[in-house]
Formats: C-alpha cells, sequence, structure tokens
C-alpha cells in the first residue's frame, strides 16, 4: 500500500501537468466557462464546433469532459492530438494506457510507460505495475480509485476542490473495470457534490441490486429528489424508491425530512412515528426530528414530550437542549431550568449563533439585561442580518430604557423578516405602541 503523501503528491503532478493550446475564439471561451461550470457536455459541443472551424482548442478541458460522459471514442481521438503536440501528457497517456490495457496490448502500455528520455512515471508506475509486472485489472482500478478516495477526502487541501479530476480519474476506474462499483459510487457522489443530479442519477443507477453499495446509491438517488422544487413529483418519486427497496429506514427517513423542510408536518410526524417504532441507533435524533414538527403545528405538549424524550435517551445534544429551552422560555415557564439548559448547550457549540440568542433571550428573562445586551450584541456581529435576534435585541434596549435604539433594531428585523419568522406583526405592535406613547 502506498502512503497517501505519496498518492497526494501524484495527484498534484497531475494538476500542474495541464498544457493549453488555447486560441482567443469564443467557442475557446465558452469551452473553458462550461468546464469551470461541469457543463462536460457543452465542453465536447464546443470542442467540435472549434475543430470544423480549425481553432487551435485547449484539447485538455475536451478530453476529460469525453472521460467523464463516457465517451471514450471522441477521448481516444483528442489524447492522440494531444499526444501529437506533447508526448509526455500524462492525462492523454493514462486514457492511452487504459486502452491499451482493456485491448491487451501490453507492448503499447510498456511504450507509453517511460517519456522522450526513456524515464518512468512514478504515477504511471503506481497505477499500472507492482515489482515491474503489469497489475491486474481489478488493481489498476483500484489505484485509480485510491487516489481519488485519498484526494477528496483532505478537505484541507484545495486540490479535492478540483471536481473535474477526480471525476476523470473515478471515470478511468470505471472504465478499465466496469465491476468497481464502489468508483461507480463514488462518481455519483462527485456529480452530486457538484449538483449535476440528473447524471449523479445515471450513475447510481448502474450499480446492481448484489452490490454492497445499491442501498446507498438509492438512498442518495432519494435525497437528491428531495432538492428538487416540484412537491408531488418529489412525493411520488421517493415513495416508489421506499417500495422498490422495502421501506428502508434511511430512505423513509429523507422522505420525512422532505416533509419537514416543505412544512407538511402531519406528514413528516406520521413517518417518523413509524421510524420510532423500528427503534433506530439515532432514536434521540428522530425524536428531536418530530418535535420539531409539533412544535411548529402549534402542538407544545407533544414537541416537549419529544424533546424530552429525546434528552432522556441523549442528554447532552446541544440542538435538542436549545429548542426546549427556548421553548420554555417564550412561554415564561421553568426559567431557571432553561437557562441551566442553554448555559450546558453553549458551552457545548459556542458557535451557534442559534443557542447564544437563547442564551441571551435567557439573561433577559432572569432580568439580567445588560448581561443579555452583551450576548445578543454577539449575536448580531456573528449573523448581522437575523431578524428574531435583531428583535431580541431591540426588546432588551427598550427594557433598559435605551428606547431609540429599541426601535432602531425593531423597524430593521422588521424589514429583514421572513414569513417564517412570524415576528412582523408583534414588531408592528411594539411600534405602534411606542408612537402612541
Amino acid at each position: 500500500m502506498i502512503k497517501n503523501s505519496k498518492i497526494l503528491l501524484y495527484f498534484l503532478i497531475l494538476l500542474f501537468s495541464k498544457t493549453i493550446y488555447a486560441s482567443s475564439s469564443a467557442s475557446f471561451l465558452i469551452s473553458q466557462t462550461a468546464f469551470n461550470n461541469y457543463d462536460f457536455v457543452q465542453v465536447l459541443s464546443e470542442y467540435t464546433n472549434a475543430q470544423n472551424r480549425e481553432y487551435n482548442n485547449d484539447y485538455l478541458d475536451e478530453l476529460i469532459s469525453a472521460v467523464i460522459i463516457e465517451n471514450i471514442e471522441e477521448a481516444e481521438k483528442i489524447s492522440r492530438k494531444i499526444l501529437s503536440e506533447d508526448s509526455n501528457n500524462q492525462e492523454a497517456r493514462l486514457l492511452m494506457m487504459v486502452k491499451s490495457i482493456n485491448s491487451k496490448n501490453y507492448k503499447k502500455l510498456e511504450d507509453l510507460r517511460v517519456d522522450e528520455d526513456n524515464q518512468k512515471n512514478d504515477l504511471f508506475e503506481f497505477i499500472f505495475f507492482l515489482n515491474n509486472e503489469i497489475k491486474s485489472k481489478i488493481d489498476i482500478s483500484n489505484s485509480f480509485l485510491e487516489i481519488v478516495r485519498s484526494s477528496y477526502t483532505k478537505q484541507s487541501s484545495n486540490y479535492t476542490q478540483n471536481y473535474n479530476f477526480l471525476l476523470f480519474y473515478s471515470s478511468l476506474a470505471v472504465l478499465i473495470n466496469n465491476e468497481n462499483y464502489e468508483a461507480t459510487f463514488i462518481k455519483g457522489q462527485l456529480l452530486q457534490m457538484i449538483d449535476d443530479y440528473f447524471f449523479a442519477e445515471a450513475t447510481y443507477l448502474k450499480i446492481p441490486e448484489e452490490s454492497q453499495y445499491f442501498i446507498d446509491a438509492q438512498r442518495n438517488i432519494a435525497f437528491n429528489y428531495s432538492r428538487e422544487n416540484i412537491f408531488d413529483d418529489v412525493e411520488n418519486k421517493i415513495k416508489l424508491i421506499i417500495k422498490k427497496n422495502n421501506d428502508d429506514y434511511e430512505i423513509k427517513k429523507i422522505l420525512a425530512d422532505f416533509y419537514r423542510i416543505e412544512k407538511k408536518f402531519d406528514l413528516a410526524i406520521k413517518i417518523y412515528s413509524d421510524l420510532i417504532l423500528q427503534s433506530p441507533n439515532d432514536l434521540w435524533y428522530t425524536y428531536y426530528l418530530r418535535g420539531i414538527c409539533y412544535e411548529q403545528s402549534d402542538n407544545w405538549k407533544n414537541a416537549e414530550l419529544d424533546f424530552l424524550q429525546s434528552l432522556k435517551i441523549k442528554r447532552d445534544s446541544p440542538n435538542v437542549l436549545n429548542y426546549l429551552a427556548y421553548g420554555w422560555l417564550e412561554r415564561d415557564i421553568r426559567i431557571n431550568e432553561s437557562f441551566v439548559m442553554l448555559t450546558d448547550a453553549y458551552d457545548a457549540n459556542p458557535d451557534s449563533h442559534y443557542i447564544l440568542d437563547s442564551l441571551a433571550w435567557a439573561y433577559f428573562k432572569k432580568k439580567d439585561y445588560l448581561k443579555a445586551a452583551e450576548l445578543m450584541e454577539k449575536v448580531i456581529d456573528m449573523v448581522p442580518g437575523e431578524a428574531i435576534s435583531l428583535d431580541h435585541l431591540g426588546d432588551i434596549y427598550f427594557a433598559m430604557n435605551r428606547k431609540r435604539e429599541a426601535v432602531y433594531f425593531w423597524r430593521q428585523a422588521k424589514d429583514l423578516a421572513k414569513p417564517e419568522d412570524e415576528i412582523t406583526d408583534k414588531i408592528q405592535i411594539k411600534l405602534k405602541e411606542y408612537d402612541a406613547s
């Protein structure tokens, strides 16, 4: 097993090997923009148009695009053009080496193994050879995948975000072994990351039922559907996937989450209730999500029960502590208990402006206005446009007899409030009462 640091070095070499053959044509500019936007079909279309007009184009983008969309015949033609001008181009040679393996043309593979100076390439050696012997197609495919897997899990490095090259490598992994379903799954994930849900679905659907990656692929398809906008269409698609996959827990949860986000709380509650009966590992979280649905449906009694049950299973969840405690504060009950819970939640997650807002509000309810103002001002620094926090700061300032400042923040909150904030009418009443006084 080669060390990850060495794999990443190879990947860096790959990224900086790009040789550009560019003209100032509009077609080239469109192609480059499409490539940067992951529109690989458009890139190949512009390549064809430029070819017809004899433009000297940037062939590498087209090569990578052709491999990703699996137009291998076109990719081979582009590779030959690149190699006619730059015989050492790694991407073109990689594709031709894969083609040599697939066609069992091992002499061609050996020719491509070395550069013009008869020097071996470390990247090629890692992918295709072991102890000077040609690897099996399965091992070559896994070598491609190992580079992809290592690269896109190193989130701190800039080059991990170059999805074009990651997709290129995962596509080569599939090209040399179309039964490498992990490579197919990872390619689908990468397409999902660049929001190409249609292509991602088409990729996931290539994974057969007997594969260990099948159910995860089905779950990802369902999740991607939940990001669409047409409610009935999304609902029917996800339900169909649930039916085809024996009421899979994770897919049913995706449907419940979809209902919750779409504010179909009764439908979400029904599915969350079914899921709770299955006693999943994340039972505490399912109670929390159902509690949110009850609270949003103005059923605080059941919401409170669910939040308490969630905390009974997992006492240290800052989000559950925050939601329950804030609900009590809004109802002017259990103020001291809420304060303790919010202090614990803040200690566990000090970067959450939601929790900090709630803690500031707890100080307000305890009539410690100076501390409440100090914390709420920090919230505003973190999220200047948060309407509810601006409204809260207005209330705190008003209680401190800083009435002009209070009115200023109330007005800001009113202007920035979204319908789901449900604070506009309350602010309007406060402003009218102030004006009347």
